[in-house]
């Protein structure tokens, strides 16, 4: 005999995200990552200055996003 395959709320909502859709958090929050990595290893590892930059270029740029969504988000109240 097989049991009957009950699911329960908790795997109803997970089954309901779509996988591939990235929220605007998780990008900010995985470039921030990238970014700090690629800053440790430019300093820490000798000749990888370059990634230092990069990490600084990476980090300014998720920074500009985020005020572009933070723009966005703000609404204007009608006269």
């Amino acid at each position: 005999m097989r049991a009957a395959n009950v699911a329960s709320p908790a795997a109803d909502a997970l089954t309901n995200v779509p996988h591939h859709e990235v929220t605007p958090m998780a990008l900010f929050l995985l470039l921030l990552i990238v970014a700090i990595v690629l800053g440790i290893i430019g300093v820490v590892a000798k000749g990888l200055f370059y990634l230092l930059v990069i990490g600084v270029v990476v980090l300014v740029a998720d920074l500009v996003l985020l005020g572009l969504r933070l723009g966005r988000r703000r609404r204007r109240l009608p006269r």
